[in-house]
């Protein structure tokens, strides 16, 4: 799968489209913007890396929607997937006409696209690009043609995979790990990620956090979007009740509950 960012449309980056959250700029994303201003600036490389929901991509959705609206591509990355696949994929992303061609045939004609303008190539789930497909990026962006940002971005395990390719890990200039949610910031914003949280009280919204949510931006979205939809079936239901908030958590894998 690869797409570029749709400027045209409202951008809804949450999880499940939740209804009524907001952009919250968290330390962390906003680090992430700073750092996508230099790296853009430079034409370098920028790994981002972490636990899943900790709102990584939403960061650089977000982000990228201002500084690079028009010439972003992104990449979503299949485990394993062989180089010809990555390299069809850079193809398909560039909305070039036709089908791609084999062989050098194909690598020419992407150096000579990413070397008519500026472009940010972001690499989602990066943790599953194989050694030769991030060499072969990191060729495409040392091309001295080519004008060419990579963002590599991925689990805990995409620090690993990029470090087994020690060409490419000694050129990325910046590295930022993301990570949970800390209490204060859990109680600083949630109140303000959606209205259903503005007058719970500091305890009960460290109980979730605690119980369920575990400083995770995703796990807080699946709670809200429960609560969100028990409320709508049932408006007489109480609010806020932990009797609600117990049921919404017997909706989740029982692995991140406690």
């Amino acid at each position: 799968m690869n797409h570029t960012i749709d400027t045209t449309a409202p951008a809804n980056d949450h999880y499940l489209g939740l209804a009524g959250a907001t952009n919250l700029p968290t330390t962390a994303s906003l680090v992430t913007q700073r750092h996508l201003t230099t790296i853009i600036k430079a034409q370098a490389l920028f790994c981002i890396h972490g636990d899943v929901g900790l709102g990584k991509t939403f960061a650089l959705n977000t982000s990228l929607r201002d500084l690079a609206p028009d010439n972003t591509l992104w990449l979503e990355c299949h485990r394993g997937a062989p180089l010809v696949t990555l390299r069809k994929a850079l193809f398909r992303a560039l909305a070039l006409p036709g089908e791609p061609p084999k062989g050098d045939e194909l690598d020419q004609l992407l150096l000579q696209v990413f070397a008519e303008q500026p472009r940010v190539l972001v690499c989602d789930e990066a943790q599953g690009l194989t050694k030769k497909s991030l060499e072969y990026l990191q060729t495409l962006w040392e091309n001295k043609r080519t004008q060419l940002t990579i963002i590599l971005a991925g689990g805990d395990n995409c620090l690993q995979r990029i470090r087994s390719c020690s060409g490419l890990f000694s050129r990325i200039p910046i590295y930022q790990q993301y990570q949970p949610l800390t209490p204060e910031e859990v109680v600083a914003l949630m109140p303000s990620y959606h209205a259903l949280w503005q007058n719970v009280a500091s305890d009960d919204l460290m109980w979730i956090n605690d119980a369920a949510c575990h400083g995770n931006f995703r796990n807080w979205a699946k709670v809200t979007f429960h609560i969100q939809d028990i409320l709508e079936q049932h408006p007489t239901t109480a609010w806020f009740s932990r009797d609600t908030v117990r049921m919404i958590l017997s909706f989740l894998d029982s692995s991140i509950r406690s």
